[in-house]
């Protein structure tokens, strides 16, 4: 909130916004960067309890709820039940 403070650097924002090295980000329309920590897949379709999620390349993906890590500029298909948002934190070197 800080960084939203003093620059104006959007809260929730595009994957190519932090990752604009990365070609296959700017085709992903469906998952969002929430600071530059934050990766946020949200469910979009009624019944849906898994989803592909693409992980940025240039960082290495932990699920927040779990232990699974996950490679960057890697796709997987994770589980997205109705009482969870998918979301992975950035790990840091």
């Amino acid at each position: 909130m800080r960084e939203a403070h003093e620059r104006g650097t959007p809260v929730m924002r595009p994957l190519f916004y932090d990752f604009p090295e990365d070609a296959r980000a700017w085709d992903i329309g469906d998952q969002y960067m929430f600071g530059p920590d934050l990766l946020v897949a949200p469910v979009m379709y009624e019944g849906m309890r898994r989803r592909e999620v693409y992980f940025p390349a240039g960082a290495n993906w932990r699920d927040f709820e779990g232990d699974s890590i996950y490679e960057g500029g890697s796709t997987a298909v994770v589980d997205a039940p109705l009482d969870r948002i998918p979301v992975f934190q950035r790990m840091k070197d």
